[in-house]
């Protein structure tokens, strides 16, 4: 009898406690340097991560010590997640990936051509697989630092201010 009761009580215990998790979200920084250099870090919680590589990478292990399942996320964060200047694409290539325990960060690279103007941001890491997904994006040129929210699928627009104009790579 008391051991049902303690039994009983640490599954209460249990319940609240995964009850109380503060919902899914993940934060994305871009960097644009005075060269051109644009660098993103996708920025995960592993616990939220890892159970949506079932949907990413279905023919992989649900894990992410498995580097189909790695490869697999690669390729879905550049398709959920889009940058434009001043209306045209920003290209992005596989930087660099960490996995630790509890946090997972993932960069991309790429370069934008001149002085751009506006910095169109598009986030819906995650929101197919978390409808209440929440996405936040830092966008930092030189001392300026803009944050924007995504709960949706909508783009937004990040107004830049001026920085150095780069000549063209053709003039480099």
């Amino acid at each position: 009898m008391i051991a049902g009761a303690l039994a009983l009580a640490a599954a209460a215990t249990f319940t609240s406690q995964a009850g109380a998790h503060r919902g899914h979200d993940a934060m994305s920084v871009v960097t644009l340097a005075d060269n051109g250099a644009v660098t993103v870090s996708h920025r995960f919680e592993a616990h939220d991560l890892e159970p949506a590589l079932a949907e990413i990478a279905p023919d992989a292990q649900t894990s992410l010590d498995d580097p189909a399942a790695i490869e697999e996320l690669k390729t879905y964060l550049l398709a959920h997640f889009s940058l434009s200047a001043d209306g045209a694409p920003v290209a992005l290539t596989v930087g660099s990936v960490e996995i630790g325990v509890r946090d997972v960060r993932v960069d991309y690279t790429g370069s934008v051509i001149g002085n751009p103007r506006a910095l169109e941001v598009r986030s819906t890491i995650l929101r197919d697989i978390y409808p209440r997904q929440v996405n936040q994006v830092v966008v930092r040129r030189g001392p300026s630092v803009q944050t924007l929210r995504f709960a949706g699928g909508e783009a937004k627009t990040v107004m830049l201010r001026p920085g150095p104009v780069m000549p063209s790579p053709k003039a480099r």
